[in-house]
């Protein structure tokens, strides 16, 4: 394994440094990105994480450490271990699980061919991707992961820069902010330049919000000020793009000049649209410089970057992290000790025992997921409501169930209404779910109107949600909120705290003022 020279490259070979390929539709597709990497002429691979066999491709052609990323936010996609959501292991508010978290992903990871991940998220805010809703949490935590990956010259990367808050999903639409320049600097990059003076920050991410206070024409992704925020502190390593693929860049860009127009604005590596062939993306990026998109300067120091970083992953580390047994028993002690309960008080967590005439209102996820979007992102199928149901039934073999859909009808919310007037005491089982392109992570409206109408008739002794918080925000009081989260074993321990089995250890990672 060899590490390259900037000086041995030829013009065609410093393009394609920049370049991401991730593309793999057609076979075609995989013989031109085999055919880059044998020409010492691809900076990137993002191999699918269930695609053995072009990983084994890639490998057998990449004679020089090329980086093999993808998205490993909840752990590594195809993990024998439960996938565990930032959210969650901030509810742990325990450093060990942290640690036990990023040593799985590496060991994962480098087992199945990966040198890198774009994560840890350094976003903040009530969101199941992020690690709190604060700076000093989000550095505490990410700092953990980021020295775990450092310590095994696993290439890391901070997302999505510069930060602050969005008016929509970029997944769908154009999007922009209105924080400041100052409250950039001040608050929102903190955990960057946290991680920069820690030496723990080896790349960052672009957002594709228009920051409205710096650059009111361009995208950060495109925008050279607000990009420099950064490379004005003193940072040096690569700025990736987020996915070209995205509405926010489609709707008005389209695709012919825009991968040129990244780099010119300081990206150094471009994460192309996905849905069009390997070689169109190469092409274009070519064409974009041979027509002046960006200067030979600017191609220079993207490809110093780039190299850099492949020598990092390519060195053996001096000192590298192990998963042990002891992280695997931290791991599988996450489900349960992320649990988190609100109550009034002197109102347990535990339902009362006194009383056996309930019903259990359990939320039925009807809708689909979409299988083949951003699923390195998400915890797919994690929510499952019979299983619920079974777990109801064996620690409350008293109690009645009942499915609501979570888009029900007039005839749904009548049917669950009069099941409620039968029974001294209602328990609410709720869920939401974040996808992209799906724009709202919280219950229907349907569901909240049935909710807050049973909390009128003072029948509502809990409820139990899963998913992100944020969705009680438009419940009216209740006396007991447990919260789950997004495991799939979490939801069986949460069931055990209603019945006073398990303590909910829980910590609300997120500041939410309840009703």
């Amino acid at each position: 394994m060899q590490n390259l020279r900037i000086e041995d490259l030829s013009v065609e070979q410093k393009v394609g440094m920049l370049l991401c390929a991730r593309s793999f539709r057609t076979e075609d597709d995989l013989e031109f990105t085999v055919e880059l990497i044998r020409n010492h002429a691809l900076g990137c691979v993002q191999v699918p994480f269930a695609e053995p066999e072009i990983m084994a491709r890639v490998k057998e052609a990449a004679d020089y450490p090329i980086l093999i990323i993808t998205d490993m936010e909840m752990g590594f996609p195809t993990s024998q271990l439960p996938a565990v959501p930032p959210m969650t292991l901030a509810a742990c508010n325990n450093p060990d699980y942290l640690r036990s978290f990023a040593r799985a992903v590496v060991a994962d990871a480098k087992r199945a061919g990966y040198n890198g991940t774009w994560n840890p998220n350094l976003d903040f805010g009530c969101h199941q991707r992020r690690f709190g809703d604060t700076p000093e949490m989000v550095c505490k935590n990410t700092e953990i992961i980021a020295q775990v990956y450092a310590n095994n010259n696993f290439l890391s990367c901070g997302k999505h820069y510069p930060g602050g808050a969005h008016k929509f999903d970029s997944h769908m639409a154009n999007t922009s902010s209105c924080t400041t320049k100052e409250e950039l600097l001040n608050y929102r990059l903190l955990p960057y330049f946290h991680l920069m003076e820690k030496g723990l920050l080896d790349s960052v991410m672009t957002g594709h919000s228009v920051y409205e206070d710096i650059d009111p024409e361009n995208p950060a992704t495109l925008s050279k000020k607000v990009i420099d925020l950064i490379r004005d502190r003193g940072f040096d390593g690569i700025v990736w793009t987020d996915s070209l693929a995205m509405m926010a860049i489609l709707q008005k860009y389209g695709e012919e000049n825009i991968l040129g127009m990244s780099v010119a604005a300081g990206c150094d590596i471009v994460l192309p649209n996905y849905r069009t062939s390997a070689r169109k993306n190469y092409e274009m990026l070519l064409q974009n410089y041979r027509d002046g998109a960006f200067t030979e300067e600017r191609l220079n120091e993207a490809v110093r970057r780039v190299l850099t970083a492949q020598a990092k992953v390519g060195a053996e580390p001096a000192n590298p992290e192990l998963f042990t047994e002891e992280d695997r028993e931290n791991y599988y002690k996450i489900a349960g000790d992320c649990i988190t309960a609100i109550t009034d008080s002197g109102v347990e967590a535990a339902l009362p025992k006194d009383n056996t005439d309930r019903i259990f209102i359990i939320i039925n996820n009807e809708v689909g997921g979409m299988k083949e979007i951003a699923q390195e992102t998400v915890v797919r199928d994690w929510y499952d409501p019979h299983r619920i149901e079974d777990k109801i039934h064996e620690e409350f073999p008293e109690a009645e169930t009942i499915f609501l859909p979570e888009f029900p009808t007039a005839k749904d919310n009548e049917r669950v209404l009069l099941a409620a007037t039968k029974h001294k005491e209602v328990v609410f089982v709720t869920y939401c779910n974040a996808r992209p392109y799906q724009g709202h992570d919280g219950l229907t409206r349907r569901v909240e109107a049935v909710i807050n109408a049973l909390l009128l008739s003072g029948k509502v002794s809990a409820v139990l949600h899963f998913g992100n918080p944020r969705a009680m925000l438009e419940i009216d009081h209740v006396q007991r909120r447990v919260f789950g989260y997004l495991m799939p074993e979490s939801q069986l321990r949460a069931i055990e705290v209603l019945a006073g089995k398990l303590p909910a250890k829980g910590t609300m990672p997120y500041d939410l003022q309840f009703r």
